[in-house]
């Protein structure tokens, strides 16, 4: 999936930005329609599942791990949403590996050198999650004092290691156009604004962009994106040692 560049207007000035591949789950339908098509016909039922699908999808060979703890699937990179579904149909012999590496990431540190948060630590396997700022941005309170307004690129996920990433040099630059939000619409988003009272028009656009079940944050994340423009810069401070490892 490519990434979609969206672009908010304010103060005069006009922002851009983008949302990462993995947002964007339309795709789910999508592929779940072509599997009910597939296996229907023959007696067979299909359904969404929740499971871990980066440890599926690796544990079973369609997928390995990056440096940066993320998904890459040969010949499409990152930039890519998994899904999973349940089926009733029997299934054939199966494997369960090792979560396996890039060869790549064993000779390459572009990801390392170029997360401003140092959450990808080269003397590890698992990412300091904590200091993600795709983490950060998708949980709500206040950014950290460390978090410098010039690394964020995003409403919403971060595509900072993805974009730098060599296994990605062949879609860094799929990027669809999508929709550009009027001042008004940016002051409604900023302002908290909650979605019964958007004008429809606005809806439709987060709605396009996969965004809406984040509109409670996108107050803050906006405003960060918007600081990195129109605000003074911030002098960054050295993120904080890490606590527990988290899980990929």
């Amino acid at each position: 999936q490519p990434s979609v560049r969206v672009t908010f207007l304010w103060k005069g000035r006009i922002t851009h930005s983008f949302v990462p591949p993995t947002y964007d789950t339309s795709v789910n339908a999508y592929a779940e329609d072509i599997l009910a098509r597939t296996l229907e016909p023959d007696g067979y039922r299909v359904a969404r599942s929740v499971i871990p699908l980066k440890l599926l999808a690796v544990r079973s060979g369609l997928a390995v791990y990056g440096k940066n703890n993320i998904c890459y699937v040969q010949g499409m990179g990152s930039f890519l949403r998994l899904a999973a579904f349940y089926t009733d149909l029997p299934p054939g012999e199966d494997v369960w590996l090792d979560h396996g590496l890039l060869d790549r990431c064993n000779r390459c540190s572009a990801c390392v050198a170029n997360c401003p948060t140092k959450a990808i630590d080269p003397e590890r396997f698992l990412l300091h999650a904590e200091r993600c700022l795709t983490f950060l941005n998708e949980h709500s309170g206040d950014f950290p004092s460390w978090v410098d307004p010039s690394w964020h690129q995003c409403p919403v996920g971060c595509m900072l290691c993805q974009n730098t990433c060599p296994e990605n040099r062949h879609a860094a630059n799929w990027i669809e156009k999508g929709p550009t939000f009027s001042e008004e619409e940016t002051r409604l988003l900023l302002e908290g604004t909650p979605r019964s009272q958007l004008p429809e028009l606005t809806v439709g656009k987060l709605e396009q962009l996969c965004l809406m079940e984040y509109i409670d944050l996108l107050p803050r994340n906006l405003k960060a994106l918007l600081d990195r423009v129109n605000g003074p810069p911030m002098r960054a401070r050295k993120p904080p040692a890490s606590g527990r490892a988290a899980s990929a």
